[in-house]
């Protein structure tokens, strides 16, 4: 009897040292966290080649040439006087032969600002003369002139006279210029004198026929 009785108590210290490893074992566990485990080795590469992301890429830049470009020289040259003698003689001739008897042909004002005071002159009288052949009161009259070529006949760069021959065309209407009722050919011969600060100013002008 005494002997089942030391069993019992044996038995029951054993079960408590247990039940007491048991508790201790899972108080462990809620004070330190288990480390996730590793499962990248499981993963397929592509899974893993997914989470890397790529590095920058660094783009070089074009060096900076110092210096100046042959587009700024061009720009910055003078322009030449036998080119800008062309363009103001065919601006003249097409400004003094354009016009109607409505606006008292102002083109003649327009050239005065490329010529002489001579010249300047010279074209008040010719826009008189065309006012009183054609009054603002009569029949109405118009002309249009173009320049079709030109060409330097005379004189280089820097000279003191520059002469231009410029080919126009004349077309007169009385009043609807798609009606021309004339249209004439004319050879402008254009002088430029070069004035005191360096510009060139138109100084004569003569018209002869076109030898078509």
């Amino acid at each position: 009897m005494l002997f089942d009785r030391r069993r019992m108590a044996l038995f029951l210290i054993g079960f408590g040292v247990l039940l007491l490893a048991f508790g201790i074992w899972i108080l462990a566990g809620m004070l330190w966290p288990k480390k996730p485990a590793d499962t990248t080795g499981n993963r397929e590469p592509q899974a893993i080649q997914r989470d890397i992301k790529p590095q920058p890429q660094t783009i070089a830049l074009v060096p900076k040439v110092q210096g100046t470009s042959t587009a700024e020289q061009v720009s910055a040259q003078k322009v030449s006087d036998l080119q800008e003698a062309k363009r103001m003689a065919e601006s003249v001739v097409a400004r003094m032969g354009s016009g109607t008897s409505q606006d008292g042909f102002l083109g003649y004002d327009d050239a005065m600002q490329s010529g002489t005071s001579n010249f300047q002159a010279y074209l008040k009288a010719e826009q008189a003369n065309l006012r009183a052949q054609h009054p603002i009161s009569g029949p109405l009259y118009g002309i249009t002139t173009r320049a079709v070529a030109s060409s330097v006949t005379e004189g280089d760069e820097g000279s003191d006279k520059i002469v231009v021959k410029v080919q126009s065309q004349k077309v007169e209407d009385a009043g609807d210029r798609s009606k021309p009722t004339n249209i004439i050919y004319e050879v402008a011969t254009v002088t430029f004198q070069r004035q005191p600060g360096g510009r060139y100013l138109v100084s004569d002008i003569r018209f002869s026929p076109a030898n078509l």
